[in-house]
């Protein structure tokens, strides 16, 4: 099972790169997307990473979008999630392999790991050694103190229960047509991933040697409610609906201001001319249309609010027959909120993604190549330098047990 590999960048430190983490161990224990993004941010910034795995391998490794190639099949969302991490399989509640968790364990300065049934043996084992033990992320839907303590779910259902879908889809002119929704792909369990990554430093910073190590217990539930910051001061101010029916007046707003989405000859842009003097402009920009004369439809911010969807349909065609580039360039320069909508293909020709070095590599065995994200910021030293950090990973092999 253990396999060679293109060399990953990050399996040392080298003088001069960006990794403030170097010299602490993270083991990761879980079956899920988001601790498995928090361990591998983690890495990211230097860390050494062992990731216990079931022997038949993580479920993740066999979820699409594949790598295209010759071999088995190499799973693009594992190779991301887990680039730079050291894998190793093991039954962990098999008690034959105590003595080598317990080792991993021991040499850890944090362990991460999911509150499911087979982390029992890896609890026990943390709670055994607590003064002398590592720090410990424990992730679970609804956390281990609570009412639903200890109850099955997933980061969908945490998104519903912690409010979070509901005001995805708010305010809704139809409810019944337009249900609360959850994030479309990964975007909730990169949050979790997010939130936890944060939570596994204050752990590390937290810890004293004459101290008991911190269990920071993170819920997914809170996770999600945390965002809700918009929502409750509405709801302290009265100014949040009974229910998702959109209010009288209420229009489709983005940041305090009408926004809309318009379709275009070649893609899409959103466009938001609150103010009279930008709408104003805007109308220019679309030929001075007869309708934009109609007062009564959109003569002041408040009646264009009120006349939202009607505006946009008036809009559409114009906004079918232009370019969505040359449209955001020409809005941009008449002072007009306003930014295409860019598709995977459109971020890898991002000059401004480029001359941030944002993307990585990933590579495997008889492989091609797949751009990924790197990290989302650039570190530099006092003198301006960007400090270097590794931008070509190696898809992670899983090591047996046996080999270990």
């Amino acid at each position: 099972m253990t396999q060679s590999a293109a060399p990953d960048e990050t399996k040392s430190a080298r003088p001069g790169t960006f990794a403030p983490l170097a010299g602490l161990v993270i083991l990761e224990v879980c079956t899920g997307a988001a601790l498995s993004f928090a361990a591998r941010l983690l890495g990211d910034l230097g860390a050494e990473v062992v990731k216990i795995e079931p022997p038949e391998g993580d479920a993740l490794r066999r979820q699409g979008p594949f790598m295209s190639g010759t071999g088995e099949p190499a799973s693009a969302l594992f190779g991301y999630l887990n680039a730079g991490k050291r894998c190793v399989g093991m039954e962990i509640a098999d008690p034959a392999a105590t003595p080598l968790l317990a080792r991993f364990v021991g040499r850890s300065d944090l362990v991460l790991f999911d509150a499911n049934a087979e982390a029992a043996m890896l609890r026990d084992l943390l709670v055994a050694g607590r003064r002398q033990g590592p720090a410990a992320l424990v992730f679970s839907p609804y956390g281990r103190k609570g009412a639903r303590a200890g109850r099955a779910g997933s980061s969908f259902t945490a998104q519903h229960s912690g409010g979070y879908a509901y005001h995805q889809a708010y305010p809704a002119t139809d409810p019944g047509k337009v249900p609360p929704t959850g994030a479309a792909d990964r975007e909730a369990d990169m949050i979790l991933g997010l939130v936890a990554a944060n939570a596994a430093l204050w752990a590390l910073m937290s810890r004293r040697d004459d101290e008991a190590r911190p269990v920071v217990d993170l819920s997914a539930e809170d996770g999600f409610a945390y965002l809700l910051v918009d929502a409750l001061a509405d709801l302290k101010e009265g100014r949040l609906g009974p229910t998702r029916k959109r209010l009288p007046g209420q229009g489709i707003t983005i940041a305090g201001g009408l926004v809309w989405f318009l379709p275009c000859s070649d893609g899409a842009i959103m466009v938001s001319p609150r103010e009279d003097h930008q709408w104003a402009r805007w109308v220019e920009m679309m030929g001075d249309p007869a309708w934009a004369r109609d007062k009564e439809l959109c003569g002041s911010r408040a009646i264009r609010t009120t006349n939202a969807a009607r505006l946009q349909e008036l809009m559409e065609p114009w906004a079918a027959g232009v370019k969505a580039q040359d449209t955001f360039r020409q809005a941009q320069a008449a002072k007009i909120a306003c930014f295409p909508i860019c598709s995977a293909t459109d971020l890898l020709e991002n000059r401004q993604l480029l001359s941030r070095l944002f993307f990585e590599t990933l590579s495997a065995p008889g492989k091609t190549d797949i751009t990924m994200p790197g990290l989302p910021f650039l570190v530099r030293s006092s003198s301006g330098a960007t400090l270097p950090r590794p931008r070509r990973r190696a898809f992670p092999q899983l090591v047996e047990q046996a080999d270990v």
